[in-house]
């Protein structure tokens, strides 16, 4: 018998090349490797962050989040009520097609699975390769069944548009953080009102994105402090605060320190 025939990790429209599951401790961070190959990972208890190309997301149980091929990402169990997920890899050259059509997108990499059918899929893949050591036909058909369920399932208009709205204020900010923007700037960015903004995060379990910019603002503010030898104005102006007396004071209420007394217990190298 030809093993080859009942092996789908060679098939060549759509593949399963891996699958696992975790149960994290927690704060667990994994930096991704890319890999030749799609990376699908449902969560199904606990909470997490995951981060991609600058952007993060907080997820919880029902939100499946894609990796695609020669990407690479993060991502951290909350220390609180730390995540556990299964995830499957999928290959070939019709699988970015289907999840296309499922409804990711470079801007959408999470979907929410609103009726918590996705995850027996991802069991079955998994548990009938710890059974047998390898990918079956079972294997591929949990797979196709599951990006079925996927595809006739996936959000409406409205909730797809939203998601993008979140996406995009998310990386209007990741990009303009540097700069004196505010909260009505990401908002008139793409089209809505703050208030509307705020909610759409908070209803999304989202972080907001008040507190998103203020982060981002302060976690480089501390990477020059700890890495350059700028001046405390030099660093203000680089993580948009123009007034230095204004970023001192937003840095000590963020860290519990002023700029200086975090640059002296910090330092780690001279600016190149």
């Amino acid at each position: 018998m030809d093993l080859s025939l009942v092996d789908s990790s060679s098939f060549l429209d759509v593949s399963v090349a891996e699958a696992g599951r975790e149960t994290c401790i927690a704060d667990k961070n994994i930096v991704f490797t890319p890999k030749p190959y799609a990376t699908l990972h449902y969560v199904y208890a606990g909470r997490g962050i995951f981060t991609r190309n600058g952007v993060s997301y907080r997820l919880k149980a029902g939100d499946c989040f894609l990796i695609r091929a020669g990407d690479s990402a993060s991502y951290q169990a909350e220390k609180d009520n730390p995540w556990s997920y299964l995830w499957v890899g999928l290959g070939g050259s019709r699988i970015n097609a289907l999840l296309n059509l499922a409804g990711f997108s470079q801007e959408v990499p999470v979907l929410h699975d609103q009726k918590k059918e996705g995850r027996s899929h991802f069991e079955a893949i998994y548990e009938s390769y710890f059974l047998n050591g390898k990918f079956g036909l079972d294997c591929l058909a949990e797979a196709y069944a599951l990006l079925d369920k996927m595809v006739k399932g996936k959000e409406t208009p409205k909730q797809f548009k939203e998601k993008g709205h979140i996406q995009a204020a998310k990386a209007f900010i990741a990009n303009n953080y540097q700069f004196k923007i505010s909260i009505l700037d990401v908002a008139r960015s793409i089209g809505v009102s703050p208030n509307y903004l705020a909610n759409l995060f908070k209803r999304e379990g989202e972080e907001n994105p008040k507190t998103l910019l203020t982060r981002l603002r302060m976690e480089e503010a501390a990477r020059l402090l700890s890495f350059t030898s700028r001046s405390i104005t030099e660093v203000a102006i680089s993580v948009g605060y123009p007034n230095p007396l204004h970023f001192s004071k937003a840095f000590h209420a963020y860290y519990g320190l002023s700029p200086q007394a975090y640059r002296q217990e910090n330092r780690r190298t001279k600016d190149k």
